[in-house]
């Protein structure tokens, strides 16, 4: 089960980044948060893809909820923009190179040599047609990075992911969803004193209602709903 398996600790992802860096060993890492669960849920192909492929690990004040109406532990609070964020500084510190792919952010930004930004040593747009995938996925290894940042959203960003980890071997590679967009500033977050609040999907939605109202305002009654199932299941299972 999902909730088994989702790491808890900001710093237990940071470590076991930076242990694949130091050993120069493969990672494949993502996040886990409600809109995650909702697709978990209904696909099929996706949930099979977390459950035998990824290292995830939780995200956002639902999953938290989820996982303390289930009977789990729950030790610290973070979100996964600050900790991506955490984890470029790491790399600048590190002096990794790393691959982005994601979002639609323009180059100049991207190289700007005055930023105190993680500067890529490639980047590619993550709007490209799935019969590019594979000239796209030559690209980024004969490019040879420490790193490959990949953020498209869920689940296109895993099963890119996934296609690119069998076809690169030892390949180091983090999904980061919009974060790409957050950390070059071309999309706004709410202040920092707010994020882990659990009202920053209100101020997504407001920001961009067209692209992530059915997320929120279908996505979070169907998350509750498929949650108390899952929630009397385990109880249901513990009784047996």
């Amino acid at each position: 089960m999902i909730f088994d398996k989702l790491i808890t600790d900001e710093e237990q992802v940071i470590q076991l980044v930076s242990e694949s860096i130091e050993r120069e060993t493969g990672c494949l890492i993502t996040y886990f948060n409600q809109h995650c669960f909702n697709i978990y849920s209904s696909e099929s192909d996706y949930k099979n893809l977390i459950d035998k492929n990824f290292t995830t690990y939780i995200d956002g004040t639902g999953l938290r909820i989820a996982l303390r109406l289930c009977g789990y532990k729950i030790s610290s609070t973070f979100n996964a923009s600050d900790l991506n964020e955490k984890l470029f500084n790491y790399f600048i510190d590190k002096n990794c190179s790393a691959y982005l792919v994601g979002g639609k952010i323009p180059e100049n930004i991207i190289t700007d040599e005055n930023s105190n930004k993680l500067k890529p040593a490639g980047y590619l747009q993550g709007f490209f047609k799935p019969e590019e995938e594979e000239s796209i996925i030559q690209k980024i290894i004969d490019n040879e990075p420490d790193i490959i940042i990949v953020g498209m959203g869920v689940p296109r960003q895993e099963q890119f992911s996934i296609k690119l980890a069998n076809k690169m071997k030892g390949a180091r590679i983090i999904c980061v969803g919009n974060f790409l967009e957050f950390y070059f500033g071309t999309v706004k977050r709410i202040p920092k004193m707010f994020r882990n609040s659990g009202f920053e999907w209100i101020y997504r939605l407001i920001s961009e209602p067209e692209r992530l109202w059915k997320r929120y305002l279908l996505g979070i009654p169907k998350f509750f709903f498929l949650l108390i199932k899952k929630c009397f299941s385990i109880n249901k299972q513990q009784i047996q």
